[in-house]
């Protein structure tokens, strides 16, 4: 029994330590996948990040990331204006 719950804990642990960065990595690939034609992924890797940098703390990261997550849901390309949008480093409330 105390195998299982420290199992359990162990799990519990290691999702809520990994899951920022899983959360990042599908968003840096969703924004890469739906960019304009042409876009540099690597471009679109460094602005992702300097747009995180500017955010202190990982719970404002976390929101940013799920915001940019929830508009890209809803579409299934973005042009080059909206990928300015979602990656201007300017501070979203």
């Amino acid at each position: 029994m105390i195998t299982v719950f420290l199992l359990a804990a162990v799990l519990y642990g290691m999702a809520n330590y990994y899951s920022p960065a899983i959360v990042l990595h599908v968003v840096e690939q969703t924004l890469i996948q739906k960019a304009p034609q042409g876009t540099d992924p690597a471009l679109v890797r460094e602005r992702l990040h300097a747009l995180l940098s500017t955010i202190a703390d990982q719970k404002g990261k976390m929101t940013r990331l799920l915001q940019i997550s929830s508009e890209l849901e809803k579409v299934q390309s973005i042009d080059s204006d909206e990928l300015n949008r979602l990656l201007a480093l300017e501070s979203r409330q």
